[in-house]
């Protein structure tokens, strides 16, 4: 039986487990997180088939490994490290497949890098969520407001601070009912010391409820009405797949790519904004499609078991 070496940095392993899951039944597998060169060194000894997971400074290092030849090596690319010059370090030679998480990602790279393409074969794989482990719920509008992620200045939190001023006391709406229940960690404390006066500021004291970092979001999603989604820039979000996969109505910021993943022809999907008061605006309206939210999910392909199959098929390939 193949072995797969899955190599992840310390803190970054979130998004693979369920991948190694389910190859588990066919490969044998094995995680390594990486805290050393030699951790690296070790994981791609042990394995035939070498994962990265994220595009970033593991794989510059095992790319560049002399032990690395003669594996068959996939590079999985999220987001953040497109915007790095990790993907101008690493060595493509051993690569046999980069897999991106969105197309956009792919031709934000191709900018980037133009003749990426010509050094290594690309393909985009979404992420994908387990819908026997995703409870869905029947919603409506609400007061309850969730935002998730970890707290940082690609998450844009300010945003989420100005549409809930907004909706509490806004030029059509006086409603302190709005709660922002912000699900995550602060990455740079500079974020708390601004949000926590800006919320004293701004009179949001009794609006907005840190909840800190959570392991099981279950419950945490239970009563929830929205997700209010104000980053500048993402690959393909696990919270936004999540919520609407929950029957949970997402208001997403247009970043790049945003329009590809979560609208359509006909305009059904209406849940991107450019300005906070079009974010106000789709959390007032009475505009509530629980069902259509986890079916989108569902139409594209974003099922845990769709991504396994794709992932198996790539595997089988090398």
């Amino acid at each position: 039986m193949k072995k797969i070496s899955f190599i992840c940095l310390a803190g970054l392993d979130q998004f693979i487990d369920p991948i190694i899951e389910g190859l588990s039944e066919i490969y044998t597998t094995r995680k390594f997180i990486i805290r050393s060169k030699q951790d690296i060194y070790n994981a791609i000894d042990w394995g035939d088939i070498i994962w990265f997971e994220w595009a970033n400074e593991s794989a510059i290092v095992g790319t560049n490994y002399e032990g690395i030849k003669g594996k068959k090596v996939i590079v999985r690319l999220h987001s953040y490290e497109v915007f790095m010059d990790f993907t101008k370090r690493i060595n493509w030679t051993p690569v046999d497949r980069l897999i991106f998480v969105a197309p956009h990602i792919r031709g934000i790279l191709r900018e980037f890098i133009p003749d990426i393409e010509e050094k290594v074969k690309t393909q985009v794989v979404y992420n994908g969520i387990n819908l026997d482990k995703t409870t869905f719920q029947e919603r409506g509008p609400g007061h309850n407001i969730a935002w998730v992620g970890f707290i940082n200045y690609k998450k844009d939190p300010q945003m989420a601070l100005q549409i809930l001023k907004l909706l509490t006391e806004g030029i059509y709406n006086t409603d302190q009912r709005y709660t922002l229940h912000v699900a995550g960690s602060y990455q740079d404390s500079r974020y708390k010391i601004y949000l926590e006066y800006m919320i004293k500021e701004m009179g949001l004291q009794d609006n907005v409820i840190f909840h800190g970092w959570i392991d099981d979001m279950e419950s945490f999603w239970k009563n929830k009405n929205y997700l209010l989604h104000t980053s500048l820039q993402e690959g393909h979000s696990y919270a936004i797949m999540e919520a609407m996969a929950r029957g949970i109505k997402p208001i997403i910021h247009n970043f790049r790519g945003a329009k590809e993943l979560y609208s359509n022809v006909d305009s059904s999907l209406r849940v991107l904004f450019n300005t906070v008061e079009q974010a106000a605006d789709k959390i007032m309206i009475k505009e509530y499609y629980s069902k259509m939210y986890r079916d989108w999910v569902i139409d594209r392909g974003w099922t845990l078991q769709n991504q396994l199959k794709k992932i198996r098929k790539i595997i089988g390939e090398l």
